[in-house]
């Protein structure tokens, strides 16, 4: 093997990594409870997605009086949700759950 292509490097990189600490305020809560709220589910059309989603919206019923609970899923799971899905999401549904599956 020529080694003469082969560039001197003398710096050790550390596998540590670093990060930075910083705090986020959480946003403000509506609810204090799920009673009585209109609970969305948008699926992102990946394997199971819509089978975990409609798990936890059942869960939530039988835990909450839900009012109603609104279901949707993305045509892909590679874009965002188009505009016209949020819109209908954000009128028909109070909290909003989303998830990916696999």
């Amino acid at each position: 093997m020529d080694h003469s292509l082969i560039a001197d490097f003398t710096e050790i990189l550390s596998p540590e990594g670093a990060s930075s600490t910083r705090q986020h305020q959480l946003a403000p809560r509506r609810f204090k409870t799920l009673d009585g709220v209109r609970l969305g589910l948008l699926g992102n059309s990946k394997l199971n997605a819509d089978a975990v989603l409609l798990a936890i919206g059942e869960l939530l019923r039988e835990r909450y009086a839900i009012e109603s609970v609104f279901v949707r899923s993305k045509p892909t799971f590679s874009k965002p949700a188009a505009e016209d899905q949020v819109q209908e999401m954000l009128a028909n549904a109070d909290v909003l759950i989303t998830g990916v599956g696999d």
